[in-house]
């Protein structure tokens, strides 16, 4: 009953049953205590379970391993490094040896925090304590190491390589989540000829890529402004019997927008509606491209079947509305849509911008007066505009009180 009570998130309700226990004949065993221990973690209460833990030492009822790696999971989530230390210390002290999960919470936890050395010393402490590294162990190490923030340096781009070779000599095999690690960093950097070949080796290994894998080869090829590849890419991915989602119609689209080619984005969008409804990213993505490529009547229909379809428009479609619309020299609309939404900073500034770009300074002040008053943020473009403004003659005067609110200090 009292790991039914904490795996549906009543813990406190096990807790009172584990305090009626203590009080009956019945005394609670480390199952018990491990399982509300546990609940407490997910729920990130440290304080909680750190006085159960002693408590069930003081009533006698000596921790195992699960109890360990339960707190040391919870200290982890919430960085609590100095916490994580001593729990482990007391392990060992206690003669519990730490096992494959323990490290796997703590690999986890470091390189997600961006600590891949100490994540690589833990690794090499799993081998002094012949503790096997596991497909979980480095895929957590490789993504760490992807998401380092310095993939552009060489030496990390062969330390994920390394571990990688590391894995399959030791005898833990990638899954199609190692796989897709590296080539989502790889297509994310536009290195296509790299993902391409971790992607066939997936398949030489003999593991069916999945539809993110797939997907993430059409972003990458999009991005690179590949799109015959991409396209290939999507029917191959079509022959293997899996069928796009959204996300994969959105990235393609994209990539199509990018290079100017808006016909076949829209034939995409026709083809999509036969199969994943489009949702609002699908439908921005389409929007600033038409935009973007001169259609301008195209996309303001394309806005408004959005409404039509019964798809709320989110702030990026707004914003993407209202940006072509001053570029497009309809600020008076634009400020209409504008008024009629509780706008958000990026909004801000592209009206702004659109008052500067039609030489309407009153309107633009105004609403920098706005943007101060909610302690909105202004893009450097429009700091540009306004420095080369004020070095005009005649025109100090307009932004008299908002210099030193809106400008950074020199």
């Amino acid at each position: 009953m009292v790991n039914g009570l904490c795996k549906t998130g009543n813990v406190d309700q096990a807790n009172k049953l584990l305090k009626n226990m203590e009080k009956g004949n019945s005394k609670p065993n480390i199952l018990i205590y491990n399982a509300i221990i546990d609940g407490h973690c997910k729920d990130e209460q440290i304080p909680k379970p750190h006085n159960l833990f002693e408590e069930m030492i003081y009533k006698g009822v000596v921790p195992n391993v699960s109890t360990y790696n339960s707190i040391i999971q919870g200290a982890c989530s919430l960085g609590m490094w100095i916490n994580v230390e001593s729990y482990v210390n007391k392990m060992v002290n206690y003669g519990i040896s730490p096992d494959i999960l323990t490290f796997n919470i703590m690999i986890n936890a470091v390189c997600k925090d961006g600590r891949t050395e100490m994540a690589q010393t833990l690794l090499e402490l799993m081998f002094t304590r012949c503790v096997g590294p596991d497909v979980v162990t480095y895929s957590s190490l490789i993504d760490g190491l992807c998401n380092s923030g310095q993939w552009e340096e060489v030496g990390m781009v062969k330390k994920a390589h390394e571990l990688f070779d590391l894995m399959i000599e030791r005898g833990a095999e990638p899954d199609t989540i190692t796989y897709n690690i590296l080539i989502n960093k790889y297509c994310s950097h536009c290195q296509m000829d790299e993902a391409t070949k971790v992607f066939h080796s997936m398949v030489v290994r003999g593991y069916e890529p999945s539809i993110i894998s797939y997907t993430m080869l059409i972003n990458g090829y999009g991005k690179a402004k590949k799109l015959d590849i991409a396209m290939q890419i999507l029917e191959d991915m079509c022959s293997k019997g899996l069928t796009p989602d959204v996300i994969t119609h959105a990235f393609l689209m994209d990539g199509l927008c990018k290079v100017g080619r808006v016909t076949t984005t829209q034939e995409f969008m026709k083809m999509q509606a036969r199969g994943p409804s489009p949702d609002v990213y699908t439908y921005n993505v389409l929007l600033d491209g038409l935009f973007t490529n001169g259609s301008y009547e195209e996309a303001m229909r394309l806005f408004e079947k959005m409404d039509n379809d019964g798809l709320e428009a989110n702030f990026v479609t707004y914003n993407i509305v209202i940006n072509h619309m001053c570029k497009s020299n309809n600020v008076d609309e634009a400020k209409k849509l504008f008024d009629s939404l509780t706008s958000d900073n990026i909004t801000y500034n592209a009206m702004v911008e659109g008052f500067f770009q039609n030489n309407e300074i009153d309107k633009a002040v105004q609403l920098l007066n706005d943007m101060v008053d909610r302690d909105f943020l202004l893009k450097a473009t429009n700091t540009s505009i306004i420095e080369d403004l004020l070095a005009a003659d005649g025109l100090e005067g307009k932004f008299i009180g908002l210099v030193d609110k809106i400008l950074p200090k020199r």
